[in-house]
């Protein structure tokens, strides 16, 4: 339990109604209720998780412990997995909630992102990309936020040491990922609070169906593999399994996929000199098609770019798409010049008509693997994409490529990865996953209210 209030904490129908454009919901409710120290929320996205944490934030800020001392300095933060995540999701959130009346003038620290209140407590944002920055104070209560992705051990090594002289409170809360540095701590700190092995912690589990609207869900679900859906909006914990591409089925992705001289060529890139591996596809409305690949060993990227217009060229007339990583940007294959600035200049590929995409730095390599599954079977189990029988490398690559029992990190090894990386950039690119809702609640806010 958490220490006792010398002055009573207030209810939820005790404070400003702009507080709570929430939708109620009987989980939630009995979250914003529970007075154990250790909370574990894993719900859905954009299910008000994040929302309700930082109203119970705000709600504690009046609140002076029986066993607080007059010098005492009530100090609370509020974690996410980097400092400018942290802000995004709740700096200015907070400012709106906390009424201007608490705040004295000068407390307010902008670079600091600290709010001090006219009651003695203080509340932090606070990036744990680099966990020691809570270090050296003891608090009395925090949130950690996205806990999945959160640096592994850091609750056990940083946070809870933090917590021990006044009794602090923890909730740790976010959506339940399969993958993620603490997502294997996240599950089994809420089994454990659930199942009642842990007396000081409760869990709390709702999906986002019960707060999102029926249309975005059915958007979700086209838009994500059935596993990413089952844990991004019904809450569900999963097996994280071997197979990065566990969507991919020979028996139903692969097909014969024609080659057409009057289609744009998506060609996806890969800037490993040995092998060189390029996948090459048409896009048909939302849906793609890898009809060819590359596979050259101990070259380069102009005598690529030679093979590849030997191949297709001359007859060509649609037009050329090249998407690749932001490591194509330095000079990795090339000898005097960048890898792009290579496609750009070629003067077949100019004349021809081509454009060029590249990132400026490479998306999280769970975001490519995401966008590919839900391409290959999302959770409404439409398919849409498909690879020629001819592109073996390729099928081979989404067939083998895994993680080992029980890590995250995929085991790549000799040739493995290259092509399937070269797939996803343009995937990516053009079909990317996005967790999109028509949930607001507790964005739009009255500034300040009393």
């Amino acid at each position: 339990m958490t220490a006792v209030a010398a002055n009573p904490m207030p209810t939820r129908d005790q404070l400003p109604a702009t507080w709570f454009p929430l939708k109620r919901h009987p989980v939630r409710e009995a979250l914003w209720n529970c007075n154990k120290r250790f909370v574990y929320v894993p719900a859905g996205r954009s299910s008000g998780k994040t929302e309700i944490a930082k109203r119970h934030h705000v709600r504690w800020l009046p609140v002076r412990l029986a066993t607080d001392k007059s010098w005492v300095k009530r100090m609370y933060f509020f974690g996410a997995p980097t400092e400018r995540q942290a802000k995004r999701i709740a700096w200015q959130h907070l400012l709106d909630l906390i009424p201007k009346r608490w705040v004295p003038d000068g407390g307010i620290s902008i670079s600091e992102l600290r709010i001090e209140t006219v009651f003695g407590s203080i509340l932090y944002v606070v990036g744990m990309d680099k966990p020691e920055r809570i270090e050296g104070d003891q608090w009395h209560g925090c949130t950690l936020d996205e806990s999945c992705d959160l640096k592994p051990k850091t609750f056990e090594r940083n946070v809870l040491p933090s917590l021990s002289q006044f009794n602090g409170w923890c909730w740790r809360i976010g959506v339940p990922k399969r993958q993620g540095p603490s997502a294997g701590e996240f599950r089994a700190g809420y089994e454990d609070a659930t199942t009642g092995d842990d007396p000081d912690a409760a869990g709390f589990q709702w999906p986002s169906r019960d707060i999102v609207s029926r249309d975005t869900l059915e958007a979700a679900r086209r838009r994500m593999d059935a596993k990413e859906y089952l844990q991004q909006f019904d809450a569900q914990f999963l097996d994280a399994g071997g197979g990065v591409f566990h969507a991919f089925s020979r028996t139903h992705n692969v097909r014969r996929c024609e080659y057409s001289p009057q289609c744009p060529i998506v060609v996806g890139m890969d800037f490993n000199v040995d092998p060189m591996a390029w996948t090459l596809g048409h896009r048909q409305d939302d849906a793609l098609f890898w009809f060819d690949e590359l596979w050259l060993r101990d070259t380069n990227t102009p005598d690529a770019l030679k093979v590849l217009w030997g191949k297709y060229g001359d007859s060509h007339k649609g037009g050329w798409k090249f998407y690749g990583d932001a490591t194509g940007r330095a000079r990795k294959t090339s000898a005097t010049t960048t890898d792009y600035l290579h496609i750009l200049n070629h003067p077949g590929f100019k004349a021809a008509g081509r454009t060029v995409h590249f990132p400026d730095v490479n998306p999280a390599r769970e975001d490519r693997f995401a966008a590919c599954n839900a391409m290959f079977c999302n959770a409404a189990d439409e398919r849409r994409m498909f690879v020629d029988p001819c592109c073996e490398h390729l099928i081979e690559d989404l067939e083998a490529r895994a993680r080992p029992p029980g890590k995250r990190e995929v085991e790549d090894k000799d040739d493995r990865g290259h092509i399937t990386d070269a797939m996803g950039y343009a995937v990516h690119a053009l079909f990317p996953v996005m967790y999109e809702t028509d949930y607001r609640g507790g964005i739009t806010i009255t500034m300040g209210a009393d």
